[in-house]
């Protein structure tokens, strides 16, 4: 079994210096569906995790690799568009904002950290396998990470997803950053 709830599953990056205003400008869109996009891959990641319940609930051991395998790409595909698309925009949207950028860097870092526990999980029962012998540690682990992600889902579409917005200040749904600026924004 591994301890996944004892992980740190935040990071504290300090940035050590601002962007300036003379850098060069870089544009990053609004997408009126990215919100739609990212709440069916949390969809999908919840069933995909109800299937490995299954699995092994049924002990339907031989299905448990490749699903770990699929959990693991959509996992990793999720926290890009994530990434490069949300935690990006609104970054730089709330940079004026000391609360909403602290909240928004804090939850950036903690679903990295979740991200990270994933990876261990699936690639340390991808090389050892699952079994009568240890279903009841992927049982547990796999509790563990369900809660985790199912914690970080709610916050997100609770409270971080209203902080996409047009940024009509800027005009077109566009933001103009350095990318000094968008590299600290999305730390």
């Amino acid at each position: 079994m591994l301890s996944l709830a004892a992980r740190k599953t935040e990071t504290t990056t300090e940035p050590t210096d601002r962007p300036r205003s003379d850098q060069a400008v870089v544009a990053t869109p609004y997408d009126p569906h990215l919100i739609e996009s990212l709440k069916s891959d949390h969809a999908s990641l919840k069933a995909t995790l109800d299937l490995l319940e299954h699995y092994i609930l049924h002990q339907e051991f031989a299905d448990i690799p490749g699903m770990l395998a699929r959990f693991s790409d959509a996992l990793q595909h999720h926290m890009n568009e994530e990434r490069d698309h949300f935690y990006r925009y609104v970054a730089l949207c709330v940079r004026e904002d000391a609360a909403k950028s602290a909240f928004v860097e804090r939850t950036n870092a903690r679903m990295e950290g979740i991200a990270r526990q994933v990876m261990i999980f699936t690639r340390h029962y991808k090389s050892i396998g699952v079994s009568r012998v240890n279903r009841d540690a992927f049982r547990h682990d796999l509790e563990v990470i369900s809660d985790l992600l199912g914690e970080r889902i709610e916050l997100e579409e609770t409270s971080l997803y209203a902080l996409y917005q047009p940024d009509h200040g800027h005009g077109h749904g566009w933001i103009d950053a350095s990318p000094r600026e968008l590299e600290y924004a999305t730390r």
